[in-house]
């Protein structure tokens, strides 16, 4: 998606700006998924921290690693992991971030193709579109996922209506 919006720092803080600004210049592709998503696309519901969902492949991973050496994070190398397992970390100094491999019904592709770019603190940030956004969490089996879903599609509704 080629449209992008000026947002504010209402939804990212400044620990978590640090991440993004690490991960952007070190060109890891990744999108802002989970509870910020939802606030960024019309919800607004407490997040607890910044999910980001990372492209799994060696080339990113290598880029990955380069991102969090200047902010003393970590990950196994990409040969230890298994494209079957996703996997999830949360950093240890800034603990209201954390990364995936992936999250439900959506893949990572197809995500990056349908992407919303957003400026924030001067910084684009992809995230992740409302229509596949709605898709993962109706995936989800947990309960706020299911109203994370059920909240954005009345927010479209409601948006068509006024159009």
């Amino acid at each position: 998606m080629d449209a992008k919006a000026q947002t504010g720092k209402l939804w990212i803080d400044p620990d978590e700006i640090e991440v993004v600004r690490s991960f952007l210049a070190c060109g890891v592709r990744f999108l802002v998924v989970g509870g910020r998503a939802v606030q960024f696309h019309g919800y607004m519901r407490p997040a607890k921290d910044l999910d980001l969902l990372v492209e799994f492949s060696a080339t990113n991973w290598d880029s990955l690693l380069r991102a969090l050496r200047p902010l003393n994070a970590a990950v196994p190398a990409f040969a230890a992991l298994s494209a079957e397992r996703r996997y999830q970390a949360r950093l240890d100094f800034y603990p209201s971030v954390e990364f995936l491999t992936a999250i439900e019904g959506v893949t990572f592709e197809e995500a990056w193709s349908d992407a919303f770019e957003a400026i924030v603190d001067d910084l684009t940030v992809r995230i992740l579109s409302r229509g596949h956004l709605i898709s993962s969490k109706a995936s989800s089996p947990r309960a706020s996922d299911a109203q994370d879903a059920a909240a954005l599609r009345a927010i479209g509704k409601v948006r068509a209506r006024d159009m």
